[in-house]
């Protein structure tokens, strides 16, 4: 479907004009400044003739075939000419102009006549409201930003033109190259979605960097993230984890805040790595526009001052790397050809009088060390320091090196005119170390992100039931028990009392102690109007908790439900569906600790045992279920079988808005849920 954004055969400029100052000049000159081998045509309603080209009233006047329309007129016009592409039978169309939803109630009604018309044609839109496309691939720059891409294998979509057009000035200082650069604007039809289905095969990308403000469709994004993630990288910045921030996103692009902890968790099992800033974006596009990927979390530091080489240390670790250990080879080497001064082992320090040829050395014995993964280089200048010979050494070295080699000279003007040479040079070059760590740490952590994609995958794939019949919304306790066991999740035995003459005879057949719950579909939480009695041990307590509550609720009290008294860790499972991507599940310690302690865990469904397993043992109070010091291990294989449960019965039944088992107790040998709350 997108093919013919990026590889247009011809191309129509509507709005293309002689004027300077205005976006229709850039956006044609763009178009045939930088290579565009393909026929371009310039619309413009008022003139015969724009920068020397013949000009065209209408696109019904070109008898030619245009494979892309670039629409760059007043808002209000717009749609008019939208009508005409469509009447051309032009499939394909970029709308630069501003001035739709993001603009507030007028721009929305504008752009939902767009959609109309765009459907009634069969057209694909990108945009309104956005930057354009840049293409090095086909040498198409179909924008109205400075400059043009290099030729490299990111693809990079944004929600923001601002960013592309940052993105894009640093990334020419920086030599870091693209292969295709998209500006989305506010998504009116194409959106992430079909982008990242285009990436998924297109064979000019190796990896997918992303800036998303708003994320529709959060089902079907989730999993055409993790078919693009299992094969190709994936890097998102999803802001709006602040009040302020959601306000912000409103106004610029129309978009619609997601809830912070779903994103976390969509990116999560989809194998997306998320990025918080553009600081975090462009060091990881600039190491990616060097290297493919790292084979090995052991990293070594070379540095010819301790106090870096210490910090690096720190950093590397706290970006869930590890300092490398030597081969016994590596460490003779390095104690033979460096002074007795030097560190031979990780940091290796070379001393603060070192030359070129105490870097090589050390580099090239660290190159050949199979503990080693990745290299950070640390330079800080001083008197005898050889800082361009050095940084020569160490762009020779990566380019012959398939390990990652990271350079960071620390300081100002003595290093300024090598800075410049290492930026556009073949080795990632960062200002502080701590940003090389950083972005090595992102790269590993694609390992863990790509199998999290495969897993969630392969999960979807082995669930795709069919949706059972609906729920009845008026369930009462004991029903809604009853549909919890159909789905294997154990429940304790419980029985309906509709008078205390009942009751009596019914903890009798329990068996004392009992615990008693009152029975009401107007209470959801039964504690917070003192609905639960535990430990109760005669009828007469029996008789006077009926009473009492028949009291206090009168016509809101369906009965009082009786329970074995059972002993064992208080857990917590929960839905909460989520309309953009479903049905989120979570796990933790239940009872009244829930909301203080707010130390869960959460997954979208589906989900199998090995991830209920990993969603048990991410809480920080694990250890008390698994036998920590003097604690029972409790049968934390039952709950993730409860989990499985739980998750099937959401998958199969859309209807469940919210659904509490709180608590689930669990024993050393089993697990029953005790309370249950269902909504539809």
């Amino acid at each position: 479907m997108l093919d013919n954004f990026f590889n247009p055969k011809s191309i129509a400029v509507i709005g293309a004009s002689s004027n300077k100052k205005k976006l229709g000049y850039g956006m044609l000159r763009n178009i045939l400044d930088h290579g565009y081998r393909g026929k371009v045509y310039a619309v413009n309603l008022k003139y015969k003739k724009v920068q020397g080209m013949k000009a065209y009233s209408s696109v019904l006047d070109i008898k030619q075939k245009i494979d892309l329309a670039v629409i760059v007129i007043p808002a209000k016009a717009v749609n008019l000419v939208l009508a005409e592409c469509g009447k051309a039978g032009i499939k394909n169309i970029i709308i630069i102009s501003a001035g739709f939803k993001e603009t507030g109630k007028e721009g929305d009604a504008l752009e939902n006549k767009m959609k109309e018309i765009a459907k009634k044609y069969d057209m694909n839109i990108l945009g309104p409201n956005c930057l354009g496309i840049l293409d090095s691939t086909s040498n198409l720059n179909a924008s109205f930003a400075e400059g043009m891409v290099q030729k490299g294998s990111i693809g990079f979509i944004s929600q923001s033109g601002a960013i592309c057009t940052g993105m894009l000035d640093w990334a020419n200082l920086n030599n870091v190259g693209f292969s295709r650069f998209v500006s989305m604007g506010n998504k009116a039809m194409i959106s992430e979605i079909e982008m990242l289905e285009f990436f998924k095969t297109d064979q000019k990308t190796k990896v997918v960097l992303a800036y998303l403000e708003s994320i529709n469709q959060g089902k079907e994004f989730m999993k055409v993230a993790a078919e693009l993630a299992k094969i190709k990288p994936l890097y998102i910045i999803k802001p709006g984890t602040s009040k302020a921030s959601c306000e912000a996103m409103k106004s610029h692009t129309g978009a619609l805040a997601n809830k912070e902890e779903a994103i976390k968790v969509a990116f999560s099992q989809a194998g997306i790595v998320r990025l918080n800033n553009l600081e975090e974006l462009f060091n990881i596009a600039k190491l990616f526009s060097r290297y493919d990927g790292l084979d090995s979390d052991k990293i070594a530091v070379v540095t010819n001052a301790g106090g870096p080489g210490v910090i690096s240390t720190d950093e590397v670790e706290k970006n869930g790397l590890k300092m490398a250990s030597f081969q016994k080879e590596t460490i003779n080497i390095l104690k033979n050809d460096l002074p007795a001064t030097a560190n031979v082992h990780n940091p290796v320090d070379v001393i603060g009088d070192a030359k070129a040829d105490r870097y090589e050395i050390a580099i090239e014995s660290l190159l050949a060390d199979k503990n080693v993964g990745g290299i950070i280089s640390i330079l800080t200048p001083q008197k005898t320091t050889e800082i361009k010979k050095t940084a020569n050494a160490l762009i020779k070295f990566s380019k012959k090196s398939s390990k990652p080699i990271l350079a960071s000279f620390v300081g100002g003007v003595s290093i300024e005119d090598e800075v410049k040479i290492l930026n556009k040079s073949s080795l990632a070059f960062y200002d502080y170390p701590s940003q090389a760590a950083f972005s090595l740490g992102k790269l590993w952590q694609n390992k863990k992100a790509k199998a999290n994609a495969i897993n969630y995958l392969k999960m979807l794939n082995s669930n795709e039931n069919n949706l059972v019949d609906k729920l009845d919304k008026n369930l009462d306790f004991i029903q809604s028990l009853s549909v919890l066991e159909s789905y294997k999740i154990p429940i304790v035995r419980s029985f309906l009392a509709k008078n205390s003459f009942e009751a009596i005879e019914l903890a009798k057949e329990v068996g004392y102690p009992v615990v008693l719950k009152i029975a009401s579909s107007e209470i959801s939480h039964k504690t917070e109007v003192g609905g639960v009695k535990v430990n109760v041990k005669n009828g007469l307590e029996v008789k006077e908790y009926f009473e009492q509550a028949n009291e206090n609720l009168g016509d809101k009290l369906d009965g009082i439900i009786i329970q074995p008294m059972i002993k064992g860790s208080e857990i917590i499972l929960g839905v909460k569906k989520d309309e953009n991507f479903g049905h989120l599940i979570m796990f933790g310690f239940g009872g009244i600790f829930t909301e203080i302690t707010k130390d869960v865990s959460f997954r979208f469904s589906p989900i199998d045992k090995k991830e209920a397993m990993k969603m048990i043992k991410e809480i920080k109070l694990f250890p008390a279920l698994n036998g920590y010091r003097n604690l029972p291990k409790m049968n934390v294989d039952s709950i993730a079988e409860a989990l499985v449960g739980l998750s099937n019965l959401v998958s199969e039944h859309e209807e469940i808005k919210e659904l509490d088992i709180n608590p689930l107790i669990v024993t050393e040998k089993e697990c029953f849920a005790v309370d249950v709350r269902i909504e539809i």
